[in-house]
């Protein structure tokens, strides 16, 4: 049933990209795409920024103790080996959770626990932030005078319906609400198996509950440094106007930024996002003015940049794979 669905949502997401192909003059994008040159290394290292300010607030997701066994430049390692495989595994964007999870446990004795309840923190403070960052992209759109009613309307709704699950998500972890349905499921069960597993989620839910409580400074410095890697964003939607030989306004790039993430967030369900993300653009970019083959164009050229870093991901993970370590831990799913 499972690959059937994903099957199902795939092939929706490949009949949007046969739409946004159509609508759109092809050779045109291509030829844009040709046009970027070496104007791509100028992307990739921008993007390579924006991926140490990610790391870097993910940091401040550990308790402070945890921080202690590890630098920077090993997270950054385990964290864009975890993103390469939330990119290429079927589970979307949480394939690649576990093996950071693993690659700190193995290599920094950080225990799975911890690393788990950073993750789910950080989840949420990365999409905090971009709640925050794409609140004046909306208010753009709807102060626009070039953009339909319908447009506006669907970028409201868009942005208050994924605001409201976001903070739908924050009061599940505050709350404690995973320990008391696993406390209640353990009542329930007689299994050993069962009521170890369940115990160990009250344990992890303890964790992220109680640091939202003790640590509000690092939550703030976390969001800040995920809202700097989502304005570092707009320096590459620039790089691609500038290279490709078109002019642009501060307020156009925020707008389809803002817009473009949203896609991304709501088109989730479907593997790679793929059409839904090449549409969206080819709508935005046409909505403000501009020929959609330039819409199609950066969609094709974020594509190729993704899976430049899937290849850097892997090839450190690789590395990493011919590494040996001597810390040993007692820990089983700690």
């Amino acid at each position: 049933m499972k690959k059937l669905v994903n099957l199902t949502l795939f092939l929706l997401g490949c009949g949007l990209l046969v739409w946004a192909i159509n609508a759109v003059d092809t050779k045109n994008a291509l030829e844009l795409l040709m046009e970027l040159g070496f104007g791509f290394f100028a992307i990739l290292l921008l993007y390579s920024s924006i991926t140490w300010v990610d790391t870097l607030s993910w940091k401040y997701n550990f308790h402070p103790d945890s921080v202690l066994k590890f630098s920077n430049e090993k997270l950054w390692v385990f964290r864009q080996i975890g993103e390469a495989y939330n990119t290429i595994t079927p589970l979307g964007t949480l394939g690649g959770e576990p093996v950071k999870a693993h690659l700190l446990k193995e290599h920094c004795n950080v225990s799975l626990k911890q690393t788990l309840s950073s993750l789910i923190i950080a989840r949420t403070t990365f999409l905090a932030a971009l709640i925050i960052f794409c609140i004046p992209g909306v208010f753009l759109i709807l102060n626009s005078t070039s953009i339909s009613s319908e447009f506006k309307t669907v970028s409201l709704a868009g942005l208050a319906s994924f605001s409201l699950m976001i903070f739908l998500f924050f009061i599940f972890q505050i709350t404690g609400t995973l320990g008391k349905l696993c406390q209640w499921f353990s009542s329930k069960t007689k299994k050993p198996s069962a009521q170890s597993f369940l115990e160990k989620l009250i344990q992890l839910d303890k964790l992220f509950s109680v640091y939202y409580r003790e640590y509000p400074l690092r939550i703030f410095i976390s969001i800040l440094l995920a809202l700097l890697g989502w304005v570092l964003g707009l320096g590459e939607v620039y790089l691609i106007f500038y290279f490709l030989g078109f002019s642009t306004t501060l307020t156009d790039i925020w707008i389809i930024e803002a817009m473009a993430q949203l896609v991304k967030a709501g088109s989730f369900f479907i593997p790679f996002s793929i059409g839904a993300l090449e549409g969206g653009l080819v709508l935005i970019f046409s909505s403000l003015g501009y020929p959609g083959s330039l819409g199609l164009a950066a969609s094709l050229i974020g594509r190729v940049k993704q899976l430049t870093w899937v290849a850097v991901g892997l090839l450190l993970g690789s590395l990493m794979a011919f590494k040996t370590t001597n810390i040993k831990s007692n820990e089983s799913l700690e």
